[in-house]
């Protein structure tokens, strides 16, 4: 890589993808669940051609029918964020547990109060069923156009287990987070259960796909099936190998790599998470410093969690379009940004720099955010990235350090003393 700033067009939408496949990779890369429904319901009407739909859960009590997402519907009724059971589609599909199409609804004496003031061409409700029971529907309407059909229902039956499986996830995990007496463990066995079986359904759903492929003899299904496989299997490889490093202590095994190569490496890691926004990425290395002495590894692992979470910040803001940076550089001791956290020390440093253009760190997240388990993005995250990194700096005798302006952005240094002698730097130490 070029040491001057040059960016990577990485983050570009896989919009020629089957919905399925689509649907199945977000369901290994992000927890959260109102982005997943969102998409799923939009890629839902997508394939299906119609105007307006619907994701309606059924609450605890069963009265109503609360609205995760929505689309093309009266703002008055998706600001309700809800749909009163009685007299619906979606409640008839809930008592009788089956799938309905319904292409006249006008003249259809049990739902004729659902079409008044409505243009509705062709209707169909299907149930969202996880361990054996109907939790809610996936609505979708045609306003014009041909009427759905069979194939249609096939492929929203599909879909609906996808996200059925995902809301059901979600609500065990957001059900072990409202339990705010739960220990320490408790609560990091949820979140990482919870991050496991998101990332376990991906995978399934990547072998799906490749036998699908195979019997249709389509082999580029093939391989997006396997590409996804090995995408979710790196997750939950870098899930563990979080939890590993950060329970015990370990010294690093110092040797020179070279920085551009490096940090080529950590955007490509992120390169799927980011394709749902427009994220420039840029590198800038000081040539006094193009080969470090230190763990490549856990060095890659350290900037792997600071610019996933640099990408987040971008994807938290209204429009999602932004810049990640890494810049590289040497300094010496007594700089400001070294001495105010690694007083007294002397010699030379290298200071790894992660600048983004997110919404920054509200205040009253700062003090906690290397704190194991602390996580301000609710089921997006299990609170172990950011404690990791740390770890990683201070084993290295180093510190990582922020700045941070409010719906500006962050800048994370990871500062990295230079071993005054070669033979302090080989080997492990």
């Amino acid at each position: 890589m070029d040491p001057q700033a040059s960016p990577l067009a990485l983050a570009t939408p896989d919009e020629f993808l089957p919905p399925l496949f689509r649907i199945c990779t977000a369901m290994g890369s992000t927890l959260d669940l109102h982005d997943l429904l969102e998409l799923i319901l939009h890629l839902t009407l997508e394939e299906l051609g119609a105007q307006q739909g619907s994701i309606l859960l059924l609450e605890e009590n069963g009265e109503r029918l609360r609205m995760l997402a929505s689309h093309g519907l009266p703002p008055e009724v998706a600001a309700r964020g809800y749909m009163p059971r009685q007299g619906s589609i979606a409640e008839w599909v809930i008592q009788h547990n089956e799938p309905l199409i319904l292409n006249d609804v006008g003249r259809d004496p049990r739902f004729t109060s659902i079409a008044t003031g409505r243009r509705i061409r062709s209707s169909m409700c299907v149930p969202l069923r996880a361990k054996g029971r109907v939790i809610g529907t996936i609505n979708t309407t045609r306003a014009e156009g041909d009427e759905f059909r069979a194939e249609d229902l096939r492929t929203v039956l599909i879909l609906a287990t996808q996200a059925a499986v995902s809301i059901d996830n979600a609500r065990l995990y957001e059900r072990s987070l409202a339990a705010e007496r739960m220990a320490t463990l408790g609560k990091t066995v949820a979140a990482i259960s919870h991050c496991t079986k998101n990332m376990l359904t991906g995978l399934k759903g990547g072998i799906s796909i490749v036998d699908m492929g195979r019997r249709q003899r389509n082999w580029g299904l093939v391989e997006q099936g396997l590409e996804m496989a090995r995408r979710n299997t790196e997750h939950i490889s870098s899930l563990i190998f979080d939890m590993l490093e950060y329970s015990k202590d370990r010294k690093p095994s110092r040797a020179p790599f070279v920085a551009a190569e490096l940090i080529d490496e950590v955007f490509a890691g992120v390169s799927y998470a980011a394709q749902n926004a427009r994220i420039d990425f840029r590198s800038r290395v000081d040539p006094a410093c193009q080969t470090i002495r230190a763990d490549a590894h856990q060095i890659y692992r350290a900037l792997l969690n600071l610019v996933a979470n640099a990408v987040e910040a971008i994807q938290m803001k209204p429009v999602h379009e932004g810049e990640v940076e890494i810049a590289v550089e040497e300094m010496p001791a007594d700089a400001p940004l070294v001495s105010e956290c690694l007083a007294d020390r002397k010699g030379r440093f290298v200071a790894v720099r992660v600048r983004d253009t997110g919404v920054g760190i509200a205040a009253g997240d700062r003090d906690g955010i290397f704190t194991p388990f602390f996580s301000s993005k609710g089921s997006k995250g299990t609170g172990l990235g950011l404690a990791v990194t740390r770890k990683i700096a201070r084993e290295h005798g180093g510190e990582v350090t922020f700045e941070s302006q409010p719906g500006q952005g962050t800048t994370f240094s990871l500062l990295l003393p230079v071993p005054e002698h070669p033979e302090d730097a080989g080997g492990s130490i």
